[in-house]
């Protein structure tokens, strides 16, 4: 009991705090970020560019989940928000989806 209670705790130490929530085994949720002050008479008009990374394991990361790479992708100089996707199954696989909405 003691081991499984270790174990728990180490995956809760390498998931780390976060402002949003977060499932123990399988995560897929959006979630924004930031908003300007920016007026948008029409979202559908809005540019919209992403940014992700992946993680395995805990152990590798590669990517560029910026919200300067998420702009640049989608060629947006005004941003209007911001919104978050993660996907997660467990400690084998996280990734992380930023996309920017804006002129």
């Amino acid at each position: 009991m003691k081991k499984i209670l270790a174990t728990l705790g180490l995956v809760f130490l390498m998931t780390g705090t976060q402002a949003h929530a977060t499932g123990l085994f399988y995560t897929d949720a959006t979630y924004p970020v930031t908003a300007t002050g920016s007026k948008v008479q029409d979202l559908s008009t809005l540019k919209k560019g992403t940014a992700s990374t992946n993680n395995i394991l805990f152990l590798v990361e590669t990517g560029d989940a910026s919200i300067d790479t998420a702009a640049k992708n989608g060629g947006i100089k005004k941003i209007s928000h911001i919104d978050i996707h993660e996907k997660s199954v467990f400690i084998f696989w996280k990734g992380v989806k930023v996309t920017v909405y804006g002129e």
